[in-house]
């Protein structure tokens, strides 16, 4: 990628802890500015002030990319038991965003010690949900990145032009709707069968303790868009749409919470992440297949077509 003026630059999150990781950081972030990448992370650290998940959570869905770079520990934990750098990634496959992930290579622990299994958990989920590579000296990390920027199939978000490249005599006047019209049939189809990874958050009991798990959920964006035509059809708030989904997809939250916790008695409050659902009604409003009346938290959602 080019950083040259007229060029677009890409907003990545690069998540990490902060201990023992602080010199990588730097060159990966020097490395992604040289290649018209701004990194808009916040490392995990325990030394400063309360973790701000609603900062880190918006900074994640407005980035283009998200890179993980996962040292030899854990990291600083949530209160669900899960590190924040754990839900960090979480939330941005929950979103699809393009994700490069890079793990340090650590031989296996004689006596692991509870981070050392969870970090090992960890490795796991990664390998499961995304592109990998392993290092172990911060010149092989950077070889790494290198090639994976430069890749023919690495994927990345929309990017932004800056202001003073922007040619001012051409007025920005086309509606959002008509990027529906401008794909074509089968693009259209294509994107509104997307498979998404819904971020839902529960509460689990169990003996007597109650836990908030956060899982994933596999789903279909034009299946979801079905079960909630009746509702758009009358007109409705976004809260109001995002509760009927929630609704929707309790019982397979809750067989799959009681599978991962067979001592559990009950599962409730099913949550889908806010800022997922937003996204989530505007690429329908995209396509042409919902239309919103109103700002903010008063806009009332509606089929197209009433």
């Amino acid at each position: 990628m080019n950083s040259g003026q007229g060029k677009k630059r890409y907003l990545v999150y690069l998540a990490s802890n902060f201990d023992g990781l602080d010199l990588e950081r730097y060159e990966m972030g020097r490395l992604l500015a040289k290649q018209g990448m701004l990194n808009i992370g916040i490392p995990c650290r325990e030394d400063a002030g309360p973790y701000d998940w609603d900062l880190v959570r918006s900074q994640i869905e407005i980035a283009d990319m998200f890179i993980l770079l996962l040292g030899g520990s854990y990291g600083p934990m949530s209160p669900t038991g899960i590190s924040h750098l754990h839900r960090e990634f979480v939330h941005a496959r929950s979103l699809n965003k393009p994700t490069l992930a890079f793990i340090k290579n650590i031989p296996p622990a004689t006596n692991p010690t509870e981070d050392t299994r969870r970090l090992a958990g960890f490795h796991r989920v990664i390998a499961q949900q995304s592109p990998y590579k392993l290092w172990h000296l911060r010149e092989e990390l950077m070889t790494h990145l290198r090639a994976s920027l430069a890749s023919p199939h690495l994927q990345i978000g929309d990017g932004w032009v800056p202001a003073q490249s922007v040619v001012m005599s051409v007025p920005a006047v086309a509606p959002v709707a008509a990027a529906a019209e401008e794909l074509s049939p089968s693009q259209r189809l294509a994107r509104s069968r997307q498979l998404v990874n819904l971020q839902v958050t529960a509460k689990v009991y169990q003996g007597g303790n109650l836990s908030l798990e956060e899982v994933l959920l596999p789903a279909r964006m034009d299946q979801m868009l079905i079960g909630l035509t009746p509702a758009f059809r009358n007109g409705v708030s976004e809260s109001r749409a995002r509760k009927r989904l929630e609704t929707a997809i309790a019982p397979s939250i809750q067989k799959q919470l009681l599978k991962l916790h067979p001592k559990a008695h009950a599962v409730d409050d099913v949550k889908i992440s806010r800022g997922q659902f937003h996204q989530m009604l505007k690429q329908w409003k995209e396509l042409g297949y919902v239309r919103s009346e109103g700002e903010g938290s008063r806009a009332i959602w509606r089929s197209a077509a009433s």
